[in-house]
């Protein structure tokens, strides 16, 4: 009888093996262990049988080594306090050993194979015991840490703390899901939700692998004595069945271990094809990395994946980290990743349609992640989030557009279309929308009025804004209304119950999973930011107070910024009668209400006002009301308060009221206390740029910007924080150096008090010295400078060179200043707008890549940027600026017009420019200014865009007085 007959044959004593006998996959054995020992000896002399059977041939995993048994390759696992989990005999019947089951079918069992045997072991052993199930191999496999997870887990010195936190960091927020496949669900679609045990054994322990073979060496690199780790000749043999060496490895390591993400991402600069693809995953799982580091990746990925495909898993996690970092530092490249992600994804979908295999599930996958690709899209980016949704909005039409190519088309969710929803919420109002808006009464609720017979035709659909438009689709795809989508509608224009509200700017939650009572206070929040003057809002928070619902921080933050925020009167918006022709001149270039934080004043006609029942308070009123109703701030409304709060004895008591916030992270701040690192990440990013702000609002500098931090000295802290406001700006330089930010806007709020805040002490030297120090200290931390940190450094260099050049400075210095200040500011901006390009890179012959884009800084940058040139007298540098501006025009123009105002600075900018190269910046210290050939070749780069003139020596005059008119710029840009 053949072999697999004869075990699966009824009555057999080897029956037992006969779900694990489907030759060749008796590597898969499950092991029984029996609870006697009739049993026992019953199964050995079954398998010794399976000796006379020279046809079977039995396969495992890995190899023997030499001179080792089964008994020896296998160590019982250990539970949490170190107790052996191997099982017991019953009835005092000897041990089975699993290492006969090697010796007797002459195989190496691996630890895998082990595992899988007393796994199977303790469930058969239950049964007999009646006790429950023990986890299938499935099941542990899923547990199991992931290996990018394990590799970084070997990281011992603080390089650790570069990336975002594991399942098993002490400083864990988060929990690490990597490891977790998100579309296995329950029985009724419920979601599989994995907890680790703490008895998972590592991936370690498994067989060799990159992972692994990196990890080794990252522990001995980073564990002390930081020696390099022997590779074993196992490992050897890997990495050159996979081309690679020992060198790659080591230059691995010091890519994931160098602080420096400019340094570390130079592994990704030549040689793409000896980089696996999983380090530069490791690589973007940093916190946070620097433009050009970032530009380096993108343009590896560029490269590599022409060469190579790349899987869904990893594509999907790719586009994750490259979107999160894209919208930390760099907009404008989300297009670009997402048309990454449509080309792979585009050819994912044809291969799995041709293969025809599984292909309605990839559907659905895809389904699902273009829609979550849709929500990542719209996340407000970490500078100028308002200006940065064209960028969002151009990259989810790239998405948009994919899903409606596929064949069918893949449907738009619910997510999906809030995701579009908000990036429409972001946007000025259109040319239309600016219509409807003049159209509104006086009145509240501001409904429509006629200007003209022609206006009556215009209903609701004329005045129903692009978010309200896609609520609509929203509504035909058989979605619901829900809270969320009440709350979008005010700010699209319109209330709950169909009355008009102000169409206004803002950044909606990803989603709202909120309770009643929240919900109801986003909604009456949004009505009160839904309003034109202080009035309107003030009755609209009464009303709030009317309808029972509790005193909510959301409520009062929307009413705080009402009154905050300056007033101004009908003439200065372009608001006054809608009749007049100056009303429509003047709205064509000034901001409606909803595009402006500001707020109107009060109509001029008392049958305009709406009513009040109680007059509007003041800012320290609503204060006062706000404790009177026992309503503590917390989270956004705390940090608001303390940033606009207008004395400092209010903001300590603010901050002593609510000490217990944030995890007690405010009473730290408050004492003195050093911060560690959970108490770092219990405090959110924004509220520590609001306590440094309210530090450097109300500080004031000594003799000298300090130099070093302080060490903290409890015992006065609090008596010298009250009394001492030079205190107060030693004591932000030291959150700044000791508390490791990453986060741009607390070194911005520094930077601008050094420069506006310095008083009488004021000197340009030490200005610049400690404006510098500040640059290093950035760079020491892996942070770039952003657009608005470069343009205060091109402001202190231009105070120093005007008073080098005034003569105010010794000799000396100056001539030490002058060359370090021209090669800051060049490779500042070069850093700042450059990381699209890459010089040391030759692409081969007949290879095309689309082009990155250039990170383009505001028009009021650029401007700032030609002044501190001018002032140098670097004309070199100014005719390396007009090479960059005009090749990159049409980005540049585009970011003008994203603006307020863009389109004149832009304008000042080329003014600037001509009037730098002609030595007449400063009315004071005229001079000869450029040589005669690169003023020619910077006018011929300005003249060769075709929307754009060189400005004429009437536009300098003008320039230099500050007299610029808008005719003017129309006659240089058109």
């Amino acid at each position: 009888m053949p072999l697999t007959l004869s075990l699966a044959a009824p009555g057999s004593h080897c029956r037992f093996l006969r779900c694990t006998t489907r030759l060749p996959h008796v590597s898969q054995l499950q092991l029984y262990v029996p609870n006697s020992r009739a049993s026992t000896q019953a199964r050995l002399q079954c398998l010794d049988t399976l000796r006379h059977y020279p046809h079977a041939s039995f396969t495992t995993h890995q190899r023997p080594q030499s001179g080792l048994t089964g008994s020896q390759l296998y160590t019982p696992p250990q539970d949490t306090e170190g107790r052996s989990r191997s099982h017991a005999p019953a009835n005092g019947s000897p041990e089975f050993n699993i290492g006969d089951w090697a010796s007797i079918l002459s195989t190496q069992m691996s630890e895998g194979f082990a595992q899988a045997a007393e796994k199977e072991g303790e469930n058969v052993t239950g049964d007999s015991a009646g006790s429950t199930h023990g986890p299938s191999r499935r099941t542990r496999k899923r547990q199991r840490s992931s290996q990018p997870a394990m590799v970084l887990d070997h990281i011992y010195d603080g390089s650790r703390n570069l990336y975002c936190s594991s399942l098993e960091s002490v400083d864990s927020l988060k929990h690490d899901h990597s490891y977790v496949n998100p579309a296995i669900r329950q029985h009724g679609g419920i979601l599989r939700v994995v907890h680790p045990p703490e008895n998972i054994r590592s991936p370690m322990d498994g067989p060799v692998s990159l992972y692994t073979i990196l990890a080794r060496q990252l522990s001995g690199l980073t564990m002390p004595p930081r020696t390099k780790t022997p590779f074993t000749r196992q490992e050897i043999m890997l990495l050159q069945s996979k081309g690679y060496s020992e060198a790659d490895v080591h230059s691995w390591c010091q890519c994931l271990i160098d602080p420096s993400s400019d340094h570390a991402s130079a592994v990704f600069s030549h040689h793409h094809c000896r980089t696996p693809l999983f380090l530069l995953l490791l690589f973007l799982r940093r916190k946070r990395i620097r433009t050009s580091a970032l530009g380096r990746v993108m343009r590896h990925l560029g490269v590599r994946l022409r060469a190579e495909p790349i899987v869904w898993s990893s594509l999907t996690v790719l586009i994750i980290r490259l979107l999160r970092h894209a919208r930390l530092v760099w907009p404008e490249a989300m297009p670009w990743i997402t048309s990454l992600f449509c080309t792979e994804a585009t050819r994912l979908y044809r291969e799995g349609k041709e293969a025809d295999s599984s292909s309605s599930t990839f559907q659905a996958v895809l389904t699902r992640f273009c829609n979550s690709l849709l929500v990542l899209i719209s996340l407000p980016t970490s500078e100028h989030p308002m200006i940065a949704g064209s960028y969002q909005e151009k990259a989810q039409f790239v998405v948009l557009q994919f899903m409606a190519s596929c064949e069918p088309a893949l449907i738009v969710t619910r997510h999906g279309f809030r995701g579009a929803i908000r990036t429409q919420l972001t946007h000025p109002k259109t040319t239309k929308e600016k219509e409807w808006g003049m159209l509104k009464g006086p009145s509240w609720p501001p409904w429509k009025e006629n200007r003209n017979a022609m206006d009556e035709d215009k209903g609701y659909m004329f005045g129903a804004s692009r978010a309200s438009r896609l609520l609509h689709r929203l509504f035909e795809a058989g979605y619901a209304g829900r809270e969320w989508e009440k709350i979008a509608e005010v700010y699209a224009g319109w209330d709950t119950d169909l009355s008009p509200t102000v169409q206004t700017r803002t950044h909606m939650p990803p989603d709202n999973n909120a309770h009643g009572s929240e919900n109801k206070a986003r909604l009456w929040g949004a009505r009160i930011r839904t309003t034109r003057t202080r009035r309107e809002a003030w009755a609209c928070f009464l009303a709030y107070e009317e309808s029972g619902t509790g005193a909510s921080s959301l409520v009062y933050q929307a009413m705080f910024e009402k009154l905050h925020y300056p007033e101004i009167t009908a003439q200065q918006s372009g608001h006054g009668d809608p009749s007049s022709s100056e009303f429509i001149a003047s709205n064509a270039k000034n901001p409606l209400p909803g595009d402006m934080k500001e707020v109107l004043s009060d109509p001029t006609s008392p049958l305009h006002l709406v009513y009040l029942s109680e007059p509007v308070p003041s800012y320290i009123q609503l204060y006062e009301r706000m404790w009177r109703n026992r309503l503590r701030p917390k989270k956004r409304l705390l940090a608001f308060l303390l940033e606009t709060l207008p004395d400092f004895e209010t903001c300590l008591h603010l901050l002593e009221a609510t000490q217990g916030r944030f995890g007690g992270g405010v009473s730290r701040l408050l004492h003195g206390i050093p911060l560690d690192k959970r108490d770092r990440a219990l405090i959110p990013n924004f509220f520590m740029t609001s306590f440094i702000r309210c530090l450097c609002r109300f500080g004031r500098f000594g003799d000298s910007p300090p130099d070093e931090p302080l060490r903290i000295a409890r015992a006065y802290h609090e008596e010298r924080l009250k009394h001492d406001r030079t205190y107060l700006i030693e004591y932000a330089y030291h959150l700044l150096m000791t508390l490791q930010l990453t986060y741009r806007p607390p070194w911005t709020a520094y930077m601008q008090k050094l420069l506006y805040g310095y008083g009488k002490q004021k000197s340009a030297a030490s200005q610049y010295t400690a404006m510098c120090k500040i640059f290093d200290r950035m760079t020491q931390k892996d942070v770039g400078p952003d657009d608005d940190q470069f343009k205060l450094l091109c402001t202190v260099v231009r105070y120093t060179a005007r008073t080098i050049y005034n003569g105010r400075l010794p000799a000396e210095l100056a001539n030490r200043i002058l060359p370090s200040a021209r090669s800051l500011l060049r490779t500042t901006f070069h850093n700042l707008v450059g990381a699209n390009v890459d010089s040391s890179v030759v692409r081969p012959s007949g290879f095309e890549m689309e082009t990155l884009p250039p990170h383009a800084p505001g028009p009021d940058v650029l401007q700032a940027y030609v002044r501190a040139l001018g002032f140098l007298r670097d004309y070199e540098g100014l005719y390396s600026f007009s090479i960059w501006l005009t090749t990159y025009h049409k980005e540049i123009m585009v970011r003008a017009n994203a603006q307020h105002g863009g389109p004149q600075l832009l304008y000042n900018t080329l003014v600037a420019l001509r009037a730098a190269l002609e030595g007449e910046l400063d009315s004071s210290q005229i001079h000869d200014g450029a040589p005669e050939e690169i003023a020619e070749l910077v006018k011929a780069q300005v003249n060769g865009v075709k929307e754009w003139k060189w400005p004429s020596e009437k536009h300098v005059k003008s320039y230099v007085v500050g007299r610029l008119t808008e005719e003017d710029r129309k006659s240089v840009l058109s």
